[in-house]
């Protein structure tokens, strides 16, 4: 009898076994979705944080639930997600560093799908001009801003700096003031003036531990936005600079 019931466990066992490694019947992603966050003013890239920055957020329709997914879009603006399935889609733009919307019904077909989405960015930083000056060790930043809407106030500009390209407000150097000013932090929010020049700079001297090797590094602007009634707000930029120190 007990040879029987082992001999029967072992049968239900192999069967669940092989059951298991069937192929699931789902068809795999059929569709390319990619292109680019445009500035809807010039049609420039608007430029984001790789990491906690903004996100296109599409919810398949058709689904008794529907469940936003979160696709990254890259430093400078392009985004490409090469496993879509071909559908139709409500697409959500929001906790980002331009205006929030939604474009609703937007299908998805089988093969490559390019797309430009032209935005309102909170803030543009402009005519940004990124240097080192010998003389006096600095490196020193030059820009202009320009509001997205008349809402939008300034609470906060920043000179960041890392060792590789993906800075920005969560990829940075912390960096000691010395006699530069890397940062300036607006408290109440200011009013943006585009005739306005801003100016902020890094000491490299007070500076030593992060500029100890001599090597490329890596400068960016950033601008973060006040204005209420949007959710979450992601900082601006202008392009980075590389300079060898």
């Amino acid at each position: 009898m007990k040879k029987i019931f082992y001999s029967l466990s072992l049968f239900v066992s192999l069967i669940l076994v092989v059951a298991s490694c069937e192929q699931d019947n789902y068809p795999l992603p059929d569709a390319q979705f990619f292109g680019a966050i445009r500035d809807s003013v010039g049609g420039g890239l608007v430029e984001q944080d790789l990491q906690t920055g903004s996100t296109i957020g599409m919810r398949e329709k058709g689904y008794s639930t529907e469940v936003i997914q979160n696709y990254v879009i890259k430093q400078n603006g392009e985004f490409r997600n090469n496993l879509v399935y071909a559908s139709t889609y409500d697409i959500v733009f929001q906790s980002c560093n331009f205006f929030p919307y939604e474009l609703h019904d937007f299908v998805v077909k089988p093969g490559a799908n390019e797309v430009t989405f032209l935005v309102v960015p909170f803030i543009r930083v402009k005519n940004c001009s990124i240097t080192y000056d010998a003389g006096t060790n600095k490196v020193n930043a030059t820009f202009n801003l320009e509001a997205g809407k008349p809402t939008v106030k300034l609470s906060k500009i920043t000179l960041y700096v890392f060792t590789d390209m993906y800075v920005g407000e969560y990829i940075k150097k912390t960096v000691a003031t010395g006699t530069g000013q890397p940062a300036r932090t607006y408290s109440p929010a200011a009013t943006i003036d585009p005739a306005t020049p801003y100016t902020l700079s890094i000491d490299v001297a007070a500076n030593s531990a992060v500029f100890g090797v001599h090597r490329n590094y890596y400068f960016r602007v950033g601008a973060m936005a006040n204005q209420s009634g949007v959710g979450t707000i992601r900082t601006n930029y202008a392009p980075y600079v590389k300079i060898a120190l």
